[in-house]
């Protein structure tokens, strides 16, 4: 909701059926959507809907916890505050 990055780290996990993909492939659906001016919210939804439509795996499960620079910047200056979604 506010201009500034979020700081924090992806994790992936998806259950093949057809089609297996190395980790960088993984690693870079991850960046392109990270360098989106977007919400975490929306960007953990379009990691799993890109790698849902692209391999059609079993399951599919996203889970990013970041730190806001909004919170960590500005206002409150909670340091140590981290969102999971």
């Amino acid at each position: 909701h506010h201009m500034v990055p979020i700081l924090g780290k992806a994790h992936v996990a998806y259950m093949p059926t057809h089609r297996v993909v190395g980790i960088s492939k993984i690693a870079r659906v991850v960046e392109i959507f990270g360098k989106r001016l977007q919400t975490q919210e929306t960007m953990t939804a379009q990691v799993a809907d890109c790698i849902t439509d692209a391999l059609q795996p079993a399951g599919v499960a996203v889970l990013i916890d970041a730190k806001h620079q909004c919170m960590t910047t500005r206002g409150v200056h909670h340091k140590d505050v981290a969102t999971i979604t």
